[in-house]
């Protein structure tokens, strides 16, 4: 089977979607699988490469991720970057806030679809003329962001090859972070969701709150048309080989990997119960680790301002293999649930594979974290509200920290299987293979 991909963020981007199908695009070519993929240009990679035997064609985009890049990347001084808010990052961050705030009230106002809207031209041109050479059998689009299903409708309808959307995240109902000016185009971002929803032969999502949510939102599109493939875990391929991310065994390490979002993913109940076990005394081997993008969730640490760079570490975006080797080394690995009953962090699936204590603090009742996370003994589910006004319960969570309960690893090995590489990729192939 000949497949092309269309998908914004490939390897090396630092991103869910990047994380997933390259993991997935490398594993159908181990299948006999011939693989293309389409993405956005990458600062300092060719246009064409040959990446464990995936041929990447990347188009457009690149000035908006040279940028990205630049923002994202911390200044390194004698080898060591930077975990404070106070050093050269700063300033980086500062400029970086600057341009985002001028984004948000000027183009994010009038861009459609999102961020990558100008990217549809270049990779839909780059994606014709892959069909007119190598004629696939299946075209596969990817969200985050919604662009690259725009470009799976414009093939879908002038080819007739069959047609995979799959889907991150939401696009028109998702409204806690907006992707785009809802007041303006919230009838377009509807009629355009609907369309590919209709153009799509099956359309795939990674949670059954996901699907539930787009049977209540588009009741026009069968239910049978959905389905769940759930998140993947696939291991770095470097990590047995790689050293010690750190370098001092004597602190009790609390670690969280993801993105921050001040309306749905924000850290402030995490800070503030780190704070006050600090307080208590008897905190001197505790430390609190950032992996990711904070976004908009800088001031939530201007209250902890003096704990960062000693207590508490802001690492920034970092190579997935080093994001894993410190979430193996972490002696208590923190999720934050997501503000949405039906989003899943991509993190949660990395958590349990890596055999560590979790502490799950939800900001909902219907946390989609905690339902998955329910099976397993060493994992500490708590609301936010809880952890901050019931002293029983913030001393309960103090404990799991202090003497966390033993791993079984019978049920994380039960869930291993369920989200391996071989049963997620097996799970697209009988998609893309079904009349």
């Amino acid at each position: 089977m000949r497949l092309l991909i269309v998908s914004y963020s490939y390897f090396p981007a630092l991103t869910p979607r990047a994380f997933r199908w390259t993991a997935i695009a490398e594993w159908m070519v181990l299948q006999g699988h011939h693989v293309d993929v389409v993405c956005a240009k990458s600062a300092g990679l060719a246009d064409f490469q040959v990446i464990a035997g995936v041929s990447v064609h990347r188009a457009g985009g690149g000035m908006r991720e040279s940028l990205k890049t630049w923002l994202n990347r911390k200044p390194v001084v004698n080898g060591v970057a930077p975990t404070t808010l106070t050093s050269a990052s700063s300033r980086r961050g500062a400029l970086g806030r600057g341009l985002k705030y001028l984004y948000s009230f000027t183009l994010q106002k009038i861009m459609w679809p999102d961020f990558a809207g100008a990217w549809y031209f270049p990779a839909l041109r780059k994606s014709r003329g892959l069909i007119e050479q190598h004629q696939p059998d299946v075209i596969i689009s990817v969200s985050v962001p919604f662009t690259g299903h725009l470009v799976g409708l414009s093939l879908q309808k002038r080819y007739g090859i069959r047609w995979l959307a799959d889907i991150g995240d939401p696009f028109s109902f998702m409204t806690q972070t907006p992707v785009n000016n809802h007041r303006l185009f919230n009838r377009l971002n509807y009629y355009s969701e609907t369309k590919v929803l209709q153009g799509a032969n099956v359309v795939s999502v990674t949670t059954e709150g996901t699907k539930a949510e787009y049977c209540q939102h588009f009741p026009s599109i069968a239910s049978s048309k959905i389905f769940v493939i759930p998140p993947l875990f696939a291991a770095g391929s470097q990590l047995a080989d790689a050293g010690k991310f750190f370098s001092d065994d004597t602190k009790i390490r609390l670690v969280f990997a993801g993105t921050l979002y001040s309306r749905i993913r924000n850290p402030s109940a995490l800070l503030s119960f780190f704070k006050a076990m600090l307080d208590e005394g008897g905190g001197d081997k505790l430390e609190l680790h950032f992996f990711g993008a904070i976004n908009d969730c800088e001031f939530c640490f201007e209250e902890f301002k003096s704990l960062i760079g000693t207590k508490i570490f802001l690492h920034g975006l970092v190579a997935r293999e080093d994001a894993l080797r410190a979430m193996k080394e972490a002696d208590i690995l923190i999720n934050l649930g997501n503000g949405t009953p039906y989003q899943l962090p991509s993190k949660v699936v990395e958590y349990v594979m890596l055999a560590k204590p979790v502490l799950n603090i939800s900001p909902i009742e219907l946390d989609s974290s905690q339902d998955m996370l329910l099976e397993f003994k060493s994992i500490f589910s708590v609301s936010e509200h809880a952890l901050s006004s019931d002293a029983s319960v913030y001393a309960e969570a103090k404990r799991f920290i202090e003497n966390p309960p033993a791993i079984d690893l019978a049920s994380i090995e039960r869930f291993s299987e369920r989200h391996s590489i071989n049963r997620i990729g097996e799970s697209y192939v009988d998609l893309l293979s079904a009349d």
